[in-house]
């Protein structure tokens, strides 16, 4: 149901999108005006004064800079609206950047917002002038106690060089008791910060704050590279949906997601390279006499994801579901650490100092990628052997582990990182170590970075046949031929997390009495179908059989049974959601039989 308003929300908004008829204010930017700074500023504030900023779309000119001299305030029902062209593939056509001025004024929150917040095609700087890291944060705030909800999308937002937040939060920093974020085709890119292994992060609570909460956020061909933590929850805080869906993540120095209390949580079709780097060890894990290497220890604290029962969570405030209740789905991932980064948590000059004075399991080691005891939950089976929690799933099948994609040119300053690793195990110094921050700060257009990768076997490893992976930033033309898909692929998601099971792969067979006396392959009903039909099928005698479904170029794309089957009648039900429109072939395959079939996907 939460799943469905929100779909709604989405539908009303882009309705709203196409039909309402919004003014356009061109801003001018700072170089234009030759060095004004506060030009989008005056131009915000001018139609608050006059009551029609929710009537207004505030449009930006590419390759400019818009200085910032104080907050972007908005108010109870307004609505802020920050667009610009697309980028292009030259300087000319760079994004336009929103950055600080260096003036001694109040920049706590570029964004300080009790309303609604759209910004498409924009750089986010958070940095000003001259080129010094600031602390402030999109802060989407409580409505004065009303029971409203605050929210934020983003269309190809780069969200740069942001590091400890304004109240110690992220790049968005969420006190709501309704928060829903959309964020697509997003770059969060050097939210590093020089101190603290755990500040630089996408969308965080406060630190040590308490009683917030976020309905739903959305993570869509995004990518995530130079972090503190990605997603952090909190107190008494979380999320009751949130997806990451081809999201690329690269150089996360502690959780990529935290803390484990979700009610709806997928992460699907996505890449996660040195996805902890600060590692854990065993002298944290292991109580005295206890062997690591005998799985006699406790769960190290990391992976990208885990979770706990309910009853464990600690708080009930907007808990209103049980585990049974809980929809968790990872599928088609791939996650490992880069060999440098695993040599140099053994290798490095501490670690060395460590081990010559037999301290070896004081050394930083690897996460996993699930933590154990997240794994032994999710999979429960009663006595019986059933599945205690059939709507959490690990598609183990679809897990890509210490499989490392060689992206072409990764945004890693592995001198400056290798250094700030160290620190943070030794001695807790400071450096910066963004990658390439000039690029920002210069606002250079491309980006030097390229993550798009060289492995074969990830290129097609995602739904669909897909690379995993962020498509926008790093495969543009395989984007492209995503979107046609994309309302299938999340229908396959939904379905996935709402039953617990692959429409593509996981079907239910209903064997009919009686004994047939032939093998037969009926015709599927309905004929052509969107995107769920029923196909009939007889076995007269027990034996191997194989039902199967082909494209028009012979490639099997689902395998709707494999296996003994006893003699009798058959009825499967075929969901392609995850398909695209056009023919395609079923097939019944015995040792001496073969029946083949056309079918019609028609989206």
């Amino acid at each position: 149901m939460k799943r469905l308003i929100l779909s709604l929300f989405l539908t009303v908004c882009l309705a709203g999108a196409l039909y309402a008829q919004k003014d356009t204010v061109v801003v001018d930017g700072y170089y234009e005006t030759g060095g004004t700074v506060g030009t989008l500023n005056n131009a915000i504030e001018s139609a608050q004064s006059d009551g029609s900023i929710n009537n207004t779309v505030f449009k930006l000119k590419l390759y400019e800079a818009y200085v910032l001299n104080g907050v972007i305030s908005i108010q109870e029902g307004e609505e802020l609206e920050i667009v610009a062209p697309e980028p292009g593939t030259t300087q000319e056509t760079a994004p336009p950047q929103i950055m600080w001025t260096d003036e001694d004024i109040t920049r706590d929150y570029i964004i300080q917002s009790y309303g609604d917040v759209t910004l498409k095609n924009l750089w986010i700087l958070y940095a000003d002038l001259q080129g010094n890291q600031v602390s402030s944060s999109i802060q989407m705030e409580d409505q004065s106690g009303e029971d409203n909800t605050e929210r934020i999308v983003a269309e190809n937002v780069i969200f740069d060089y942001n590091g400890i937040g304004a109240n110690s939060g992220g790049a968005v920093n969420v006190t709501s008791d309704h928060f829903v974020g959309i964020f697509k085709r997003c770059y969060f890119r050097n939210q590093t910060d020089t101190h603290f292994q755990y500040y630089g992060r996408a969308v965080s609570f406060p630190y040590q704050s308490s009683g917030w909460h976020i309905d739903s956020v959305l993570f869509e061909n995004t990518t995530f590279a130079n972090m503190g933590y990605v997603y952090m929850q909190e107190g008494n805080e979380f999320g009751d949906n949130v997806q990451f869906n081809h999201c690329t993540f690269l150089n996360i120095v502690m959780f990529t997601l935290e803390s484990p209390w979700y009610y709806q949580m997928s992460i699907t079709n996505s890449i996660f390279v040195n996805p902890f780097m600060l590692g854990f060890r065993q002298v944290d894990v292991c109580d005295e006499g206890e062997d690591f290497e005998a799985g006699e220890c406790d769960d190290p604290n990391g992976g990208i994801f885990s979770t706990v029962p309910v009853d464990s969570f600690g708080f009930t405030e907007y808990v209103d579901f049980t585990d049974q209740d809980r929809e968790i789905l990872l599928s088609h991932t791939s996650y490992a650490y880069t060999d440098w980064l695993k040599d140099w948590m053994e290798n490095n000059p501490y670690s060395q100092e460590l081990r010559q004075q037999r301290l070896s399991d004081e050394i930083p080691m690897p996460q996993p990628y699930v933590t154990e005891s997240t794994i032994n939950f999710i999979d429960s089976t009663d006595a019986e052997g059933n599945d205690v929690f059939p709507k959490m799933t690990i598609d183990y099948e679809t897990m890509y582990l210490d499989v490392l994609p060689g992206f072409n040119e990764p945004a890693t300053n592995q001198d400056t990182l290798k250094t700030f690793m160290q620190y943070k195990w030794d001695n807790n110094a400071d450096i910066n170590w963004a990658y390439k921050p000039w690029t920002a700060l210069n606002q250079v257009w491309p980006l030097p970075e390229d993550m798009s990768y060289t492995n074969e076997t990830l290129m097609s490893a995602a739904m669909g046949d897909f690379p995993l992976g962020d498509l926008y930033h790093w495969y543009p033309e395989e984007y492209e031929e995503w979107k046609a898909q994309r309302e299938s692929e999340w229908s396959r998601i939904d379905t996935w997390m709402e039953t617990g099971q692959d429409p593509t792969t996981d079907v239910v067979e209903q064997p009919d009495a009686g004994v047939p006396a032939e093998f037969t392959l009926g015709q599927n009903y309905p004929n052509p179908f969107n995107p769920v039909t029923t196909i009939r099928y007889s076995v007269p005698q027990t034996g191997e059989i194989a039902l199967k479904v082909y494209n028009n170029l012979g490639q099997e794309v689902a395998t709707l049974y494999e296996g003994r089957r006893q003699a009798g009648e058959y009825v499967t039900e075929f969901n392609g959601s995850g398909l695209a429109s056009g023919v395609y072939f079923y097939r019944l395959q015995t040792e001496d039989v073969s029946i083949t079939r056309k079918f019609i996907l028609m989206k």
